[in-house]
């Protein structure tokens, strides 16, 4: 578990800062709500220090816990794109850990369907991974990796059911800025791994050189139930 305190955002400018004297924005986390004190952001520092950091397996920057999973489930269904920076804060920090922002060449977001998106109105993955590039100095390519086929909605199957069911989901269609290319690919939640496998998979046979699945959280898994998660909020309708 590494220590997340270490990251705290970019530097605000002077029209942030007046802006936040007339506006302050108050932390996120539930039962917090402490003005923020960060320079971007709607976390308090505090709050960021102390949230579940993962990086231990699955190249994760948190664990699913709480406050983390009830955060990415506003994130994800409720609007709070307002998390973008913060989220994309701690996406950087914990991959500069583990790599060098020059090997990347790309970053790329796992996609929705367009029958989804539309219902959405966006997707997550996509402004997370926007963000994150930003961070990096590097390519954000929403286009040319794309969902083929509107699967089902996962949370009540097993890992070979998502599997099964994500079969042929995933192509990449504008191979220009993948083929020979350093992905990263950026989901909001791990749990099986199904999804990130098959659009791993999908990203090589269009001609990625390498592929580094990174995602800003991983579902812990129950070693005795295997399929049962630590925490019973996570919501999986990708």
């Amino acid at each position: 578990m590494s220590d997340g305190g270490a990251a705290t955002g970019g530097g605000g400018n002077l029209a942030e800062r007046l802006k936040d004297l007339l506006w302050p924005r108050a932390c996120a986390v539930r039962d917090c709500g402490v003005p923020v004190d960060r320079p971007s952001g709607y976390l308090c520092s505090r709050c960021y220090a102390t949230l579940p950091w993962y990086d231990e397996f699955a190249q994760s920057a948190f664990a699913y816990l709480s406050p983390i999973a009830e955060l990415i489930n506003r994130y994800k269904f409720n609007g709070a794109t307002y998390l973008t920076d913060d989220f994309a804060d701690a996406l950087e920090h914990s991959f500069r850990r583990k790599h060098a922002a020059a090997a990347v060449d790309v970053v790329v977001p796992v996609p929705l369907h367009p029958n989804r998106l539309r219902t959405r109105g966006y997707n997550q993955s996509g402004l997370l991974a926007a963000a994150f590039a930003a961070r990096l100095g590097r390519r954000c390519d929403e286009t040319s990796f794309a969902r083929i086929r509107d699967t089902e909605h996962q949370s009540r199957s097993s890992g070979d059911e998502r599997r099964e069911n994500l079969k042929g989901a995933f192509r990449v269609v504008n191979p220009v800025f993948i083929r020979g290319r350093t992905v990263v690919l950026v989901d909001d939640v791990m749990t099986t791994g199904a999804t990130i496998e098959e659009c791993t998979e999908a990203l090589l046979a269009g001609g990625a050189y390498r592929v580094i699945p990174f995602t800003l959280a991983k579902a812990l898994m129950d070693e005795d139930l295997g399929e049962a998660y630590v925490n019973p909020c996570y919501n999986t309708q990708k």
